[in-house]
């Protein structure tokens, strides 16, 4: 029998090498995994715990046991150690604010996401989640700079709705794959291909969105950034801001900010100003112009051929769908 080789084109990697030389590369590396987010609580005393976490595993259904890790130098370890009991709030895909407030330790973030006591584990159960699980504390791991804690599930509560994702730094929302419904997999009845018309008005702008995004990561590259760090470079072109206004304002999380800052800083992009705020540099505006230009020349590439007017009329509800100030 005569074997017949298939041909390929090697992948060539962005970043590649020994994590401990790059940390924040092998951060980037681990975000190409996508997770969803929790945000974990717990009861010390009168106090409510609760920090957001993406480390959430599925362990065992019988017995019950879920896991999930935590920083040894966490301020809010203690507490979950001494309470032997957590609850593991799944955020939904409306509660980017609420993963923000427990990322960055936000003071009042027990007052900006309403919740009640669990029943069994007297830990918050946030509103809105799609899913509680309340736990006690099953036992605790060694896992290198974090520990890992594994919880045995007394309690479940599973509501609708759609869970908040996270992927490559950023907030993300989960979304049928086209190949899910292939009729090898669905022996359902055979229906009609949708037509553009036929599909969500979100969906449309989630893939015009997307498809955009990924064919632009080509001139990023050229700059010299990528879509993490060019999001802060277009905020800070804006203006200096902080470091928790710019995860609002890009959707990142907060260890993508930081990262993206550090390699700012690094290149001589960014740096902070008299109050402490995070600025451009003459560089990093340069950085920024590039930018700027090269999204000018790639929209007016992905436009042309469409009439002004069905781009004034796009452009019109569009803007429409903007929160308004």
């Amino acid at each position: 029998m005569n074997a017949t080789a298939v041909s390929r084109t090697v992948q060539e990697p962005i970043e590649a090498g020994d994590p401990r030389a790059e940390p924040r590369a092998f951060r980037r590396c681990l975000g190409q995994f996508a997770t969803g987010v929790t945000v974990i609580t717990t009861a010390h005393g009168d106090t409510p715990v609760g920090m957001a976490v993406n480390s959430f595993a599925a362990v065992s259904l019988d017995p019950p046991l879920i896991l999930w890790s935590v920083r040894r130098e966490s301020r809010s370890l203690p507490a979950f150690l001494e309470t032997a009991r957590f609850a593991v709030n799944v955020l939904s895909a409306d509660q980017v604010e609420v993963s923000q407030a427990f990322g960055s330790g936000h003071p009042e973030r027990f007052s900006l996401a309403p919740w009640s006591a669990g029943t069994h584990s007297g830990a918050p159960l946030l509103d809105d989640a799609v899913a509680h699980l309340e736990c006690r504390l099953e036992a605790v791991h060694e896992g290198g700079d974090h520990l890992i804690l594994v919880g045995h599930v007394e309690q479940y509560a599973r509501f609708d709705g759609s869970p908040l994702l996270f992927a490559q730094g950023t907030y993300a929302v989960a979304d049928d794959h086209p190949a899910g419904h292939d009729s090898t997999t669905d022996p359902g009845p055979a229906e009609a291909p949708a037509t553009d018309t036929d599909a969500l008005f979100t969906t449309l702008l989630k893939d015009a969105a997307h498809r955009m995004s990924t064919l632009f990561d080509e001139h990023r590259h050229t700059i010299g950034v990528n879509d993490v760090t060019s999001r802060v470079v277009n905020r800070l072109g804006a203006g200096p801001c902080g470091s928790e206004e710019l995860e609002h304002a890009t959707y990142l999380g907060r260890r993508a900010v930081e990262d993206a800052l550090a390699e700012l800083v690094e290149q001589g992009h960014a740096g902070r100003d008299p109050h402490g705020r995070y600025e451009l540099t003459a560089s990093g505006r340069r950085i920024g112009q590039r930018l700027r230009h090269s999204a000018r020349m790639f929209t007016g590439q992905q436009l042309s051929g469409i009439p002004e007017a069905d781009i004034a009329a796009a452009r019109r509800v569009l803007l429409a769908l903007q929160p308004s100030s």
